[in-house]
């Protein structure tokens, strides 16, 4: 369209680059050599005879604020006429979809549509038809929109998928990594109450293996506190902390089936939006070892509230999140106390979202899906108190969200390097503690940084 501009009171940078985020905006246009069509009277359902060709521009706007939302030509060099159409317009299907039209509702020749002329609108996107009177009626006008921001909620929405789906994913890496560590530490806690768990020696390292006893002890329960942070490498930064509890039970000598479940405080950083968000989770894990070998299988299923908060204000949107997971080792002794286990594990998830309030009311529901596979080895070291451990891992990234945001350019996607280290204690012959952390994302746009405590006990 000819002579077309946005200018913004609040963003006009964002009208630029990105979108326009106010709840109140102003915008200039001009119709003059702009598409012709023929206007409803009104709402309709009669079509215009005297302006049955003129000039029309639109303005796509989504209704935060239903009550005191308007759209009002507050200059103009003609005679405006206004109308407003919910989810589309089709200026071919000129009454599909249409919910106001109004001639001269402002001052003088101006045109007004809002809340207390036009009924209650609900909140969601809108198209505002700006056109004249007849087919002569055309030039510069100024449009006051209020109650709304400028354009669709589409940008809004790109961003909560790129920040809820790297949330999901880094939250379910670190759950099923203590579900695949409880289930293990049961094994160990468990030997280490049989006569065998020490090889039959007072002085020998733990056995870390069913294979030489019988399961000791019925419930081994524990409690981890966590906390992660990454950072892109355009100033978009994740921050979390969180707290997961799970117990188990043996279901022979070589199995144990567990359930957990968590929490994570979680809180994102851009240049367009700050969100944050609570996190509820529940797992249910399966163990298995068997000499040399083990593996562990989990389920997730949990909800997130998030908060965003942009230019144009704050917007509510609810997710649920599922996820599966997979992960086998292989523990080779290099001496009496040194292992070196070499480890595979693969994770997918979805992740459910839907916008409910706010800048994100109206933008419906989406969905994002995140896979994560990883191949390395830990070396660990056993001591007559403990242990400790260090390992490097691979892991590839690919995921659905969008990576071409109006904040910026986000790919986490693709190969990186994982550096691990920690090490644990027996406090008494039923409990042990444990201190990690970890590197990841090393080689990639996303480098991010973890770290764990975590309690153990069996009864």
């Amino acid at each position: 369209m000819k002579r077309f501009f946005f200018a913004t009171t609040t963003a006009l940078a964002l009208v630029a680059g990105s979108a326009a985020l106010a709840q109140s905006s102003i915008v200039n246009g001009d119709t003059t050599g702009a598409p012709t069509w023929n206007r409803p009277i009104g709402a309709g359902p009669g079509l215009s005879g005297s302006g049955n060709a003129t000039p029309f521009q639109t303005v796509n706007v989504t209704i935060t604020q239903p009550l005191s939302f308007s759209a009002e030509t507050t200059v103009a060099g003609f005679d405006t006429y206004l109308h407003l159409y919910q989810t589309s317009f089709d200026p071919n299907a000129q009454l599909t979809n249409l919910v106001a039209g109004d001639d001269d509702g402002g001052a003088g020749l101006l045109s007004l549509i809002n809340a207390a002329n036009d009924g209650t609108f609900t909140p969601g996107q809108y198209v505002v038809v700006v056109s004249g009177f007849s087919n002569g009626s055309f030039g510069t006008y100024t449009l006051e929109i209020n109650g709304a921001i400028l354009g669709f909620t589409g940008v809004l929405l790109d961003e909560l998928q790129a920040t809820a789906g790297t949330f999901a994913r880094l939250s379910t890496r670190q759950s099923f990594g203590n579900t695949r560590s409880g289930a293990q530490n049961s094994f160990a806690a468990r030997n280490q109450q049989s006569p065998l768990g020490f090889g039959g020696e007072p002085d020998a390292a733990p056995v870390l293996s069913s294979k030489n006893g019988k399961l000791m002890g019925n419930v081994y329960a524990w409690g981890e506190y966590s906390g992660l942070r990454a950072d892109h490498n355009d100033g978009r930064s994740f921050t979390g902390q969180g707290i997961q509890f799970g117990a188990d039970a043996a279901i022979n000598d070589n199995f144990v089936a567990g359930l957990s479940a968590g929490y994570n405080d979680l809180e994102e950083h851009s240049a367009l939006t700050e969100t944050t968000g609570d996190f509820f989770y529940v797992q249910p894990y399966l163990g298995y070892r068997r000499g040399a070998w083990s593996a562990e299988a989990s389920l997730m299923y949990g909800q997130a509230d998030y908060d965003q908060t942009s230019a144009g204000g704050t917007g509510t949107a609810d997710s649920d999140v599922w996820a599966i997971g997979l992960s086998v080792a292989r523990d080779f002794a290099m001496s009496n106390s040194i292992t070196l286990s070499p480890t595979a594990s693969a994770r997918y998830g979805e992740e459910d979202i839907t916008g409910k309030s706010g800048t994100l009311a109206g933008a419906g529901s989406t969905t994002v899906d995140f896979s994560e596979y990883s191949v390395g080895a830990r070396w660990t070291r056993q001591t007559r108190s403990g242990m400790n451990y260090v390992g490097l891992h691979a892991d590839y990234v690919d995921t659905s969200a969008p990576t071409a945001l109006a904040g910026g350019g986000f790919d986490p996607e693709g190969l990186s390097g994982r550096v691990e280290l920690g090490g644990g204690v027996r406090l008494t012959a039923n409990s042990n503690l444990s201190l990690g952390v970890h590197v990841g994302g090393i080689g990639s746009d996303l480098p991010e940084y973890a770290g764990q405590i975590r309690f153990g006990m069996n009864f």
